[in-house]
């Protein structure tokens, strides 16, 4: 009987993917510092109980940050493309960083905006704002790490709260080509759904803004990025932080058997390849035309960000597709 019950744990352990075994910071960390220090701002519209993409971002940003590729200077939350609010996710965020043991980042934790582009800050939105705006005037160079809606870009730009030339890139997720839907047809969710694109979604004059006068600035993971072999098993993301173990069953649970995923695809966190020395190359990042445009597949979403679009509207941006 032992026999037996060692030959299936055997079995199961060699049928898991190979970041199982523990290999969550080599699946999204494989290769050494592109730049040492590079101080950067994340922007994180982070969940308790939803998408898990931005809790492990965290922590591979703290792993970047121990190997001394970055330097955290602010956490800020924003307004999520759950839904919630960012009351809600600013309350998610404190709790996150204290379970995941980034008790050294309570100090750096802002609270973004509550109002989208489309509208001008309130009183309460421009102090935040100009708090955010004074870590980025003592960080020159520093990169934005948006790993939600683009807002807190967006803002700091378009009311010149910040100079451009303080801020050296905008990292985001969102884009595919015109037509993608990303749905995986090996169940019946599975043929209906087709990701949204989501951050885009949340704030589309923010993209717009940001394509139509800093495309310069955008590096753009998109989402066939983190599709494929690119997906994490739960048993990696529980072996490496358990505090996550039991959130991150229930999105392997919906990922692989309601939407026919291989495993959790987790976008966010490939934004980490920026830092990375051919981080680029890995992910296929070239300067490509894109635009927003609307689209009929588009599940509720008016505008989308499109790659390989030219004419009216269109500019060159670096965006990870492969």
């Amino acid at each position: 009987m032992a026999r037996t019950l060692a030959g299936c744990l055997v079995a199961v352990l060699l049928s898991l993917p190979a970041q199982a075994s523990g290999g969550l910071v080599d699946h999204f960390l494989n290769g050494p510092c592109r730049i040492d220090r590079q101080p950067i701002l994340i922007v994180t519209d982070v969940t308790t109980s939803g998408e898990i993409d931005d809790s492990v971002s965290l922590l591979m940003y703290r792993e970047l940050e121990r190997r001394g590729c970055v330097r955290v200077v602010g956490v800020v939350s924003i307004f999520g493309n759950g839904g919630s609010s960012t009351a809600q996710v600013h309350k998610n965020l404190d709790e996150r960083i204290k379970t995941l043991g980034l008790a050294a980042w309570r100090a750096r934790l802002l609270r973004g905006p509550d109002r989208t582009s489309f509208r001008a800050p309130n009183a309460a939105d421009d102090t935040r704002l100009r708090r955010i705006a004074e870590i980025v005037r003592r960080h020159p160079g520093l990169v934005m790490a948006e790993l939600g809606p683009w807002t807190v870009s967006s803002l700091l730009l378009m009311h010149r709260y910040a100079d451009p030339a303080e801020i050296s890139a905008i990292l985001g997720v969102g884009g595919r080509r015109p037509g993608e839907r990303f749905a995986t047809g090996r169940t019946l969710a599975g043929s209906l759904f087709g990701f949204r694109d989501m951050n885009v979604a949340e704030d589309t004059r923010a993209v717009s803004y940001l394509l139509r006068h800093h495309p310069d600035k955008l590096w753009q993971v998109t989402y066939r990025t983190g599709l494929g072999p690119r997906t994490v098993h739960h048993e990696a993301i529980g072996a490496f932080a358990p505090t996550l173990a039991r959130h991150a069953r229930k999105r392997w649970r919906t990922a692989r058997h309601l939407l026919g995923y291989d495993g959790i695809p987790l976008w966010d966190t490939w934004t980490t390849s920026y830092f990375l020395r051919g981080g680029n190359e890995r992910l296929g990042c070239r300067k490509v035309p894109a635009a927003m445009r609307s689209d009929d597949n588009g599940f509720r979403d008016p505008m989308q960000l499109h790659l390989g679009v030219t004419g009216a509207g269109s500019s060159r941006i670096v965006a990870c597709h492969q």
